[in-house]
């Protein structure tokens, strides 16, 4: 297995956390369209919960990318913490405006709290981790 594929547990919180984001995310989109007839707030939620379910999946290996063709430095974390989550979000709101979701703002604003959140931790968790592999490679 190269370094770059995923092991069993990896594997494991992907599942969990992408069908974990189908059924919150999902679910928040029908409760934010719940004063809307009963096929937009379904509408609604399949879109934001398909769109959560595919973005969490995606969103960690584009951020992985980043973290990888960057230099060091403060322009890595950010792009890795920002670049890939705000291209998602765009994506998903132009989705909920095909689909015709009346309440796009509401439905999306869990996702753009917690996925800018989940983003600058996970770039901070990549950085932390890079740099106790360089203190690991410079002490052997």
């Amino acid at each position: 297995m190269n370094k770059h594929s995923l092991n069993t547990g990896q594997l494991r919180r992907v599942v969990f956390f992408a069908v974990s984001a189908f059924l919150i995310f999902g679910g928040w989109g029908v409760f934010a369209n719940w004063h809307h007839d009963m096929h937009k707030r379904l509408s609604a939620g399949l879109t934001q919960g398909l769109l959560s379910l595919v973005s969490t999946v995606i969103l960690t290996s584009a951020m992985e990318t980043v973290f990888r063709r960057l230099s060091p430095g403060v322009a890595r974390f950010m792009a890795t913490g920002l670049g890939p989550i705000t291209a998602t979000l765009f994506l998903m709101a132009f989705a909920h405006f095909v689909t015709g979701t009346p309440e796009i703002v509401a439905t999306m604003l869990p996702s753009l709290v917690v996925g800018y959140a989940y983003s600058l931790i996970y770039a901070a968790g990549l950085t932390r981790h890079r740099r106790q592999s360089a203190d690991t490679d410079i002490v052997e």
